[in-house]
């Protein structure tokens, strides 16, 4: 350690990177990811709080990103205009999506289909339930846990097909494997014959919306889908770096 360094505050930031990082976490995750005894965290986290950096959500912590806004500048999405799962789209000859969540919807905002010459598509801002599709569970996996919980409260869990989830117990526990796995699956769960890769989209440290790939299952075989998954994951991380980029922009001009 630099003489110069102080350990106190050394140790507040890293429990900012952690929580940019993670989302949200308990104060004895926290305390285990960063090796510090819970007493410290606990001290460091309230003066954290006070200060308004961090954001207490029953048991989980939040960074408050608005805190970290440059010159306040608040962000407007245009998801019509990302350049990334255009791309995807053309390089892949699929259907490319972005939803967003809405109470316990999922709202399509951005749909890229071939032969990709027309530049709307009257599905857009189309609705349909939140579990049926991989955008929208890959959202409700990476919502704050109270969110979540709420939102299960007020999913309806109808069956769109034989393999939707109607059980919100089995649901939770396949929530669990989105989470281990960083991307969602819908097999044939909202349209029969028809497969699709999800993977959450970030911006100020909260997720904002998911983007997936979507085709028939005799092209978009289990065999492809590591491959798949993998281009759809570097996709979502690429609109998430682009959306920064917009409102550095944003504020640039302002």
């Amino acid at each position: 350690m630099s003489k110069y360094e102080v350990s106190t505050l050394k140790k507040g930031l890293q429990i900012l990177d952690i929580l940019q990082e993670r989302k949200f976490l308990t104060l004895t995750e926290i305390s285990k990811a960063l090796d510090l005894n819970k007493t410290t965290v606990f001290r460091l986290l309230s003066t954290l709080e006070s200060m308004n950096y961090v954001i207490k959500n029953d048991n989980y912590f939040v960074r408050n990103d608005k805190k970290f806004q440059v010159n306040g500048c608040e962000s407007s999405i245009n998801w019509t205009e990302l350049q990334a799962p255009y791309q995807l789209g053309v390089n892949e000859a699929e259907g490319v999506y972005i939803g967003v969540l809405e109470g316990t919807d999922v709202v399509m905002k951005q749909m890229i289909k071939p032969p990709f010459t027309e530049p709307y598509h009257p599905e857009i801002g189309n609705r349909s339930p939140s579990h049926i599709s991989a955008l929208g569970k890959v959202i409700l996996e990476n919502l704050i846990p109270t969110e979540q919980q709420e939102t299960f409260s007020q999913l309806p869990f109808h069956q769109a097909t034989d393999n939707t989830f109607v059980d919100i117990e089995m649901f939770s526990h396949h929530l669990d494997v989105i989470k281990q796995q960083g991307f969602a699956i819908d097999d044939e769960e909202r349209f029969i014959g028809v497969r699709c890769i999800a993977a959450p989209v970030f911006h100020e440290n909260r997720v904002v919306a998911a983007v997936a790939i979507a085709g028939p299952i005799d092209k978009m075989k289990k065999t492809l889908l590591r491959g798949l998954t993998n281009k759809v994951l570097t996709v979502s991380k690429e609109i998430s770096k682009e959306l920064g980029m917009r409102q550095i922009m944003n504020c640039k001009d302002r």
